[in-house]
């Protein structure tokens, strides 16, 4: 087995490194192999995550002192050969900062499909595990430099930092406001391609660098001062993947730049356009969109919304994500976006609105936990479990998402439909009509202006439909042999007749079909279009 470990000491290093540059990454291209028997693991695989909410445990005694004494909690994720990659995390790293690298790591190492290299993240994830990648997340960059001239300067992992001072969770004020640049994407991803991309798949680490090269040579990317050549394209990567994802799009440099002027673009549009190999390159390997699950910060209170707009700044980032949690138990709300979204409430009562797309509601427990009622528009879920999931109140949701099954929306709470149907299309488009809601007046029109003459209208409901038979007054689309439901008359005021029916506020009729055609008559009879609808919601 190959081991990465730490051959120079840190404080050298940390002096080598410009402002802009992360010291960690300058010591990670120092990094040497070891045979397998010189090796003895200094961080155990099998600590249990098991026991906490959010899979964030305190650091257990019986690891080393080497990492008791600098960091106090611990969670991973568990590569599939099962083994470890680490993360580490001091005291003032909040659980919510933990959380979100972590799962931001899960999103780099889900598989992508139809995609070159992303298809298959297995290996990439088995090496990081085999060669102990840990995240050593630290309070501050000053608290790194402190801990890496100690003995976890010799500990036999393959280490990338990350600090509290540059995290952003989302929902806070920093995030909403974008007063602080996030460095999680940047740092997580340092540590995927060292230890993940680099050694294992060497042919797409060299087609970054050769993207790198050509953004270089053209001026759209200016390395930063004393960066390494060989450090140049974990670097270069980033900024194309930071960008892509939305996290400059509002333009902190003020010049369409990024990084400081380091990157040319700042927008999805602008990279796309000005550097398409960078952009391609990264794409073998990532999703189109940010998928990674996401938690608003518990101390959130508002509507977070992943529908760009464009007075609101944050919707330049959060328009690429799609699934997000509300954390806590504020009455905060939830609107997505037209991707597919996954949203899920907290412990207290939220409205959550799923928007365009097929959209899922996710919930902590088993479905029978939970009252559901359906209301027009939309439903409400009732945790019936004190300080869980609370009551949300749902819409334009197309699924919910329990611990032991996933039920469709339109089985819950059948909506109203109200479907046009003409056959061969022979007959005049003459009939209209709203949507059957239960409870509500059904208003059905029949226009009578191609039928001069017209007397009388009537609506001819029925159980099953007709597949279409031509008789000299039209083709009759309604099965009459079947139950009839519907005979309403009406008679024209002008070229209009208004036809309206109650439709009981029974809850047994949600889902209830009826097929229905118009007919006029007077100096003749003439077959409208059906409609087909489904009484709901």
């Amino acid at each position: 087995m190959r081991l990465i470990t730490i051959t120079t000491p840190f404080a050298e290093l940390f002096q080598l490194a410009s402002p802009r540059v992360p010291a960690c990454l300058l010591f990670l291209s120092v990094f040497v192999g070891l045979g397998a028997q010189g090796h003895a693991q200094t961080l155990p695989d099998n600590i249990d995550i098991s026991t906490s909410p959010n899979g964030i445990v305190p650091l257990p005694p019986t690891v080393s002192q080497v990492f008791t004494n600098v960091f106090e909690r611990y969670t991973k994720i568990v590569a599939p050969n099962g083994q470890a990659i680490h993360f580490l995390i001091q005291n003032q790293v909040t659980d919510e900062m933990a959380v979100r690298a972590r799962e931001v790591m899960r999103f780099f190492l889900t598989d992508v499909p139809g995609t070159q290299y992303g298809a298959d993240k297995t290996a990439v994830a088995n090496r990081m595990g085999i060669l102990e990648a840990a995240l050593v997340y630290f309070n501050t960059e000053q608290a790194a430099g402190q801990a890496f001239n100690g003995p976890l300067g010799n500990a036999n992992i393959f280490a990338q930092d990350l600090y509290a001072s540059e995290s952003v969770v989302e929902g806070t004020f920093a995030y909403i406001n974008n007063t602080n640049r996030d460095a999680t994407f940047e740092e997580v991803f340092h540590l995927v391609h060292g230890a993940g991309i680099q050694p294992i798949l060497p042919v797409y680490h060299a087609e970054m660098t050769a993207a790198k090269n050509a953004a270089k040579a053209a001026g759209n990317w200016i390395p930063p001062g004393g960066l390494p050549l060989q450090d140049e394209v974990f670097e270069y990567i980033i900024s194309v993947i930071d960008v892509y994802y939305g996290y400059w799009a509002h333009n902190p440099d003020g010049d369409g730049s990024s990084f400081g002027g380091e990157y040319a673009f700042n927008t999805r549009t602008s990279v796309e356009a000005g550097d398409p190999q960078g952009v391609f390159v990264m794409r073998k390997f990532l999703p189109e969109f940010f998928t990674a699950q996401l938690h608003c910060t518990a101390g959130f209170n508002g509507t977070f919304t992943l529908t760009f707009n464009a007075g609101t700044e944050y919707t330049l980032k959060s328009r690429y994500m799609t699934e997000v949690h509300l954390s806590g138990s504020n009455p905060s709300n939830l609107v997505g976006n037209p991707l597919d979204n996954v949203l899920g409430g907290n412990s207290g009562d939220n409205a959550i609105d799923g928007g365009p797309g097929s959209d899922t509601a996710s919930f902590s427990g088993p479905k029978a936990e939970y009252v559901i009622q359906c209301a027009t528009p939309g439903f409400t879920v009732d945790d019936t479990v004190a300080n869980r999931d609370g009551m949300d109140s749902l819409s334009s949701m197309e699924f919910l998402r329990f611990s032991d099954q996933v039920v469709a929306a339109a089985d819950l709470c059948p909506q109203a439909s109200a479907t046009l149907r003409n056959g061969s299309g022979v007959n005049a488009l003459c009939f209209s009509s709203t949507v059957p809601v239960l409870g509500s007046t059904w208003t059905a029109q029949i226009d009578t202006s191609g039928h001069p003459g017209a007397t009388l209208t009537i609506i001819l409901g029925y159980a099953s439909p007709h597949p279409g038979l031509l008789l000299s007054i039209g083709e009759l689309l309604v099965d009459g042999t079947s139950n009839r439901l519907l005979a309403d008359f009406a008679t024209p005021v002008g070229l209009l007749s208004t036809h309206t029916v109650s439709v009981p506020n029974n809850t047994s009729l949600a889902g209830f079909a009826a097929f229905t055609q118009g007919v006029t008559f007077g100096g003749g009879i003439q077959l409208c279009n059906a409609i087909d609808v489904v009484l709901g919601y």
